[in-house]
């Protein structure tokens, strides 16, 4: 166990909720807010787009902070003693990779937006709402036998991704891995089988996990967009997108450090920072940990009308036409 961390719930619960206070008033410090939800003159729509830009970067970052997975997860979730591979199967340790995932994906795309928005650093956030959509899917049912069943269809996905490296290894042709891809395919093999057989002595059902569009579309929270999810954060690489980031409209000028582009790093924070609330939302009660469900509600008051803002503006520009970064 990690000897910075207090050994008792009760002084975990405490020293999240300290520190979080801290940077809360640090946030209302900073921008003029008073106590409580209700901000004063510096309101969110008072600001201008490079100061809702850093709101929502030092939102982001106490969230970060406060609510991590070595906080979350000081009890290690029970694995299926029948299965030895390193892959998860149950639902408990399938939440806590999920959310160890999510977290690197919000701090990669917190501190990128810092920098400038790029197609690379909205991969981040790309990957971040897959793995939320994924977490809510496999959560959705109530029935414990469900869960199961989905999550042996997200370890079956898992299997056949490890499945589709041997053709990769093949297609590479070196020498120095000349055995690789019939090792990868056997051990693919391998873990298929035995998945079945788990799932048919557990007497499941096999189920399928929805297609990335269907997640994205139907399980992720209010106040996200799937439309820009689906377009803008795409992680597969293209040049044109990369133009919309690196160009100005109208005048083709490099904006390669996005001086001029705060409106577009602050939609996509706040897209981040409502993923990931909404993870630690999901995850908590799995996990065992009602702190984690009780910073975000705090924190909640601070980045919510910070991320409405955001997302107002942007709309708002998307109507007057095509915006950078779209």
């Amino acid at each position: 166990m990690n000897q910075d961390i207090p050994g008792t719930p009760n002084s975990l619960i405490d020293s999240v909720a300290r520190a979080w206070d801290l940077l809360v008033q640090q946030i209302d410090d900073l921008f003029g807010w008073s106590p409580g939800p209700v901000p004063s003159v510096r309101s969110p729509s008072a600001m201008s787009d490079g100061e809702l830009r850093t709101a929502l970067r030092a939102a982001a970052t106490a969230l970060a902070q406060a609510v991590d997975p070595e906080r979350q997860a000081d009890v290690v979730a029970a694995a299926d003693a029948r299965w030895r591979f390193n892959l998860p199967v149950v639902t408990e340790t399938q939440v806590q990779a999920m959310f160890a995932e999510a977290f690197d994906a919000f701090r990669l795309a917190v501190t990128g937006l810092d920098d400038h928005a790029s197609p690379a650093v909205l991969a981040s956030v790309g990957r971040l709402a897959e793995t939320l959509a994924r977490a809510r899917w496999l959560l959705e049912p109530a029935d414990q036998g469900e869960r199961r069943e989905r999550g042996y269809a997200l370890a079956a996905a898992a299997v056949a991704r490890v499945r589709a490296l041997s053709g990769r290894a093949e297609e590479a042709g070196e020498a120095d891995h000349a055995d690789l891809a019939g090792e990868i395919a056997d051990r693919a093999a391998t873990m298929e089988a035995r998945l079945t057989e788990l799932r048919e002595a557990d007497g499941l059902r096999a189920v399928r996990v929805p297609k990335r569009r269907t997640l994205l579309q139907a399980y992720l929270p209010g106040g996200v967009d799937p439309f820009a999810l689906l377009t803008a954060a795409d992680p597969r690489p293209a040049a044109t997108p990369s133009a919309l980031f690196y160009t100005e409209a109208g005048t083709g000028d490099a904006l390669r450090n996005f001086q001029r582009l705060h409106l577009t790093r602050a939609y996509w924070l706040a897209q981040a920072v409502v993923l990931y609330a909404d993870m630690c939302r999901a995850a908590a009660p799995v996990l065992g940990r009602g702190d984690g469900e009780r910073v975000v509600a705090a924190a909640e008051p601070r980045y919510r009308p910070l991320c409405q803002e955001a997302g107002r503006r942007y709309r708002e520009r998307l109507r007057r036409g095509l915006h950078p970064g779209l």
